[in-house]
């Protein structure tokens, strides 16, 4: 009996043993489960590779689109965090690309030369002969309509002759008004057209006049003319005629023009330019040639004007040509004039600021290098609390002077990189790169 008393008491002391520790830990399971709810309310996980944008989710999981672990906001407070695609959040400063180049200048000699598109070019309409020339010397000023020469042409004296025969026969007004703006487009005036019809007086000679107030030109003063010059109206009693023959100009220019020389129909005869623009034909070698565009702005000093630096900007590079033996291009350079101090053939130095605007220069903190590859991490995102997406990418990296790398290939001028690629690179993330 008292054996049977004693079990019961054991059992029932058990029993209550068992009790209390099965109510203490439940009481620790929910506490931890609380303290667990509620840290879990209090952060915000989100997908490292933003397959939702900014979505966020209130506990932990998996990303319902790429199957990857989400990762808690909060560590975006952090220096950096690597995700498997090469990317990194960081708040690290970032340095905007620069163009290329190492401020140098270039140095080149050349003349100045007339600016041939402002040439108005005087040709002959008539097959004759000089009689008589009024401007003596290639350069002289002229006024508009002042006269440069007297030319006697037989097939000018036919044509008048053919105009008052057409007047005396009789014939109706339309062929006489036909005859007359024969003779207008070849350059006879209405004055001497009522002249001729008046007086029945045939003129021996055709007078040219300037159709310009300029400088006459009866050579041509560059042998690279490579432009067309302006096309001129009929002027006063000889057509003024644009040649656009560039080997009759350079025929006509061999020689002098002079008084008892014949000169051919559509032979030009002399050009008129005001010169206040001119061109400076500047010569640069050839390796040269890719440092220097059009429009591109640069200093010119004459040896008219030492003192004065002037400015002037590329017009275009000519074509390489060979001259004592090297090759040479030829670049030509448009400059005002307004006062003609700058006189054809004098010459001239100009200084070019050369650099490579295709290529990049970085800090060299920012290029991360591993043997013979080059990286650089490149800014693609920010997030909305302001901290940068940098992603990294594979480079051609040139030579490291003054601090600057030179970048061959692999970014772009509108482009943002960090500045410490070092601080951003692990050996992990190297493994993984392509």
């Amino acid at each position: 009996m008292n054996t049977s008393w004693k079990l019961n008491s054991s059992a029932v002391i058990a029993l209550l043993v068992l009790s209390v520790l099965s109510s203490c830990m439940n009481r620790h399971d929910k506490h931890n489960q609380a303290s667990d709810h509620a840290h879990h309310s209090e952060t915000a996980y989100i997908c490292p590779m933003k397959c939702e944008g900014e979505k966020t989710y209130d506990k932990p999981g998996q990303c319902p689109v790429c199957n990857m672990t989400l990762e808690p906001l909060e560590n975006e407070s952090l220096v950096q965090t690597i995700s498997p695609n090469k990317q990194v959040l960081s708040r690290q400063a970032t340095v905007n690309l620069q163009a290329g180049g190492n401020g140098k200048a270039l140095k080149a000699q050349g003349v100045i030369d007339i600016d041939q598109s402002r040439n108005q070019s005087v040709a002959a309409r008539f097959d004759g002969r000089i009689e008589k020339l009024y401007v003596k010397f290639s350069g002289q000023f002229v006024k508009q309509g002042d006269k440069i020469m007297d030319i006697y042409s037989p097939a000018f004296r036919t044509m008048q002759e053919e105009h008052l025969f057409i007047i005396k026969s009789g014939s109706g007004n339309s062929l006489i008004e036909k005859s007359r703006e024969k003779l207008r487009l070849l350059g006879i005036t209405e004055i001497q057209i009522s002249e001729l019809e008046n007086t029945g007086e045939i003129d021996l000679t055709v007078s040219v006049f300037s159709p310009t107030g300029g400088y006459v030109f009866f050579k041509t003063q560059s042998q690279s003319e490579s432009t067309p010059e302006k096309s001129t109206p009929a002027m006063n009693s000889m057509s003024m005629q644009q040649n656009s023959s560039s080997d009759n100009v350079l025929t006509s220019s061999a020689s002098q023009i002079r008084e008892g020389m014949y000169v051919n129909e559509g032979q030009a005869l002399f050009s008129v330019n005001d010169l206040q623009q001119v061109w400076a034909l500047v010569s640069i070698s050839g390796e040269q040639l890719s440092q220097i565009h059009e429009n591109q702005s640069l200093e010119i000093v004459s040896e008219s004007n030492p003192a004065k630096v002037m400015n002037g900007k590329v017009l275009l590079t000519e074509q390489i040509f060979e001259e004592a033996g090297q090759r040479f291009a030829r670049v030509r350079i448009l400059l005002p004039n307004p006062d003609n101090s700058l006189k054809i053939n004098s010459l001239v130095t100009t200084q070019f600021s050369i650099s490579d605007k295709n290529k990049l220069q970085v800090p060299a903190s920012a290029v991360y290098k591993t043997g013979l590859n080059a990286y650089v991490w490149v800014k693609t995102d920010s997030t909305k609390t302001g901290t940068g997406i940098f992603q990294l990418r594979k480079i051609i990296a040139g030579a490291t002077k003054n601090g600057m790398t030179l970048i061959i290939s692999g970014l772009s001028p509108d482009e943002e990189i960090a500045t410490e690629a070092g601080l951003m690179t692990d050996s992990e993330t190297f493994l993984n790169a392509n």
